[in-house]
């Protein structure tokens, strides 16, 4: 069974190394400490704690530093003389490229896989990661291997520029972490209006309701609600609410930054008139103008 090093085995890194611990042989789990690499290692159920500065070779090794730590710890790999010929080197950054391993070797093949999946809960994720997608780039004989073990364990890799990452993470970042934004504005709002969501949050069919359309049609079927309709009174009524509370500020910028977004989409749609979209536009940029 080839054999895989974890350098950096935290949410992701330990994850990852649990879910390929039935298609490889874990060997060396490297944390900034002997505690925390012990830690992974149970997590993992397999391999052993190591350091940086005693490393023993493997066929593939996983970099799953922070990506401003990615560029060094695959420089000290190299310095280290353990990387053999047909070694396969790979990191999971989302918004960098094979390339931020910047060492070059014959023989050794670099690469990089972002898994489109949220690691916040490890011992969740090691039971729902099988159907996530998987953006792979990099040498051809890493993709090619690296792909099959992600297929393996229920991924879904897919091929990506990695000129273009950059773009590519920033859309992960919108549709996960900015999503937690938002919705965490809206229950701020829906707070301050006086409705209670410490319990069950009565949003959250909305919410649902919402994400199922969308991804049963497109945007311009799912989009409903005053921008929608050309409904620019309960628009302008919405700007003076939030302009009247004490935090309307930041709930201002994303309420017109969002509703800009709403307006091209709402054009397609064709529900609303041109004249009614263009005085929602008109007051969402005056706003945004004085925040």
């Amino acid at each position: 069974m080839p054999t895989l090093s974890c350098i950096g085995a935290g949410l992701l890194g330990k994850t990852l190394c649990h879910l390929l611990s039935n298609q490889l042989s874990i060997q060396q789990v490297i944390n900034r400490s002997v505690a925390s690499s012990q830690q992974a290692v149970d997590f993992i159920g397999a391999g052993r704690p190591a350091s940086i500065d005693n490393l023993e070779p493997a066929d593939i090794w996983l970099i799953a530093t922070p990506d401003d730590a990615i560029a060094a710890t695959g420089q000290a790999l190299f310095e280290s003389g353990v990387l053999r010929a047909d070694n396969i080197v790979f990191h999971c950054s989302g918004s960098l490229g094979a390339d931020a391993l910047q060492f070059a070797k014959a023989g050794i093949n670099r690469a990089s896989v972002h898994p489109i999946h949220s690691f916040a809960n490890p011992s969740q994720s090691i039971n729902s990661f099988a159907g996530s997608y998987c953006a792979v780039e990099g040498e051809p004989q890493a993709v090619e291997v690296l792909s099959s073990l992600f297929n393996a364990i229920g991924a879904l890799p897919f091929n990506i520029d990695g000129s273009r990452k950059v773009l590519y993470h920033s859309s992960t970042v919108m549709a996960c972490n900015y999503l937690v934004s938002l919705l965490e504005t809206s229950r701020q709002l829906l707070a301050a209006s006086g409705v209670d969501s410490s319990g069950a949050n009565p949003l959250e069919p909305l919410i649902r309701q919402t994400m199922d359309n969308f991804f049963a049609t497109d945007a311009k079927s799912a989009l409903t609600g005053p921008i929608a309709r050309g409904d620019n009174k309960t628009v302008a009524r919405h700007l003076a609410a939030l302009e009247a509370h004490p935090d309307h500020q930041l709930w201002q910028q994303v309420y017109t930054a969002l509703g800009n977004a709403a307006v091209p989409i709402s054009a397609e749609q064709g529900q609303a008139s041109a004249e009614s979209l263009e005085a929602i536009a008109s007051m969402l940029q005056s706003t945004q103008g004085d925040n």
